[in-house]
């Protein structure tokens, strides 16, 4: 059984919550007890995706499994699914690559690729913007019941979430060489 994670540090249950009062219920708590449960607690409330998730949870909402992505997050994906496939095949050249020489000359294509990435991350960064600045929207309708948009944007943040540690992942693998 999930416990509520709010109630496990004192705080409200809403999807406003500073991190700067996250920590410090957590460290107030943890000066008493040390458990699994804190941290668990600290973690969930800490990210605004899982934050929404519990929230999501504890009124017994069930986002559906499998939902379709709305148009604009699809353009989104085209964009950086194909900054990623470009990245994967510059990396998969610098693997390669047995000399210095070769992997010189590879350098001007994996600084374009990481620039790409930047700006995808950019990008994935203001969609998330975008979407936590309605938490306050969202708590006010699931007050009176109504969690429709709030299940819709969870799902796209977690896209989001997905992209964007892609997108690290292979900036991470360009600064390897």
């Amino acid at each position: 059984m999930v416990s509520n994670h709010f109630t496990t540090l004192n705080l409200p249950e809403s999807l406003i919550l500073e991190s700067g009062d996250i920590d410090a219920s957590w460290r107030e708590k943890t000066k008493d007890e040390e458990s699994g449960d804190l941290h668990e607690a600290r973690a969930t409330l800490a990210d605004p995706v899982r934050r929404l998730e519990h929230w999501l949870f504890l009124r017994k909402v069930e986002p559906p499994r499998g939902s379709s992505m709305a148009p604009p997050m699809m353009d989104l994906f085209s964009q950086i699914h194909g900054v990623l496939a470009e990245t994967d095949a510059v990396i998969t050249k610098m693997k390669s690559a047995t000399t210095a020489l070769m992997r010189a000359v590879m350098t001007k294509s994996a600084v374009q690729a990481q620039l790409k990435l930047q700006g995808c991350m950019q990008k994935i960064q203001q969609e998330k913007a975008e979407r936590l600045d309605r938490f306050p929207e969202f708590e006010k309708k699931g007050n009176g019941g109504e969690f429709t948009e709030a299940v819709e944007v969870l799902g796209q943040l977690k896209f989001l979430r997905k992209w964007e540690q892609q997108c690290q992942e292979r900036l991470l693998s360009l600064l390897e060489f």
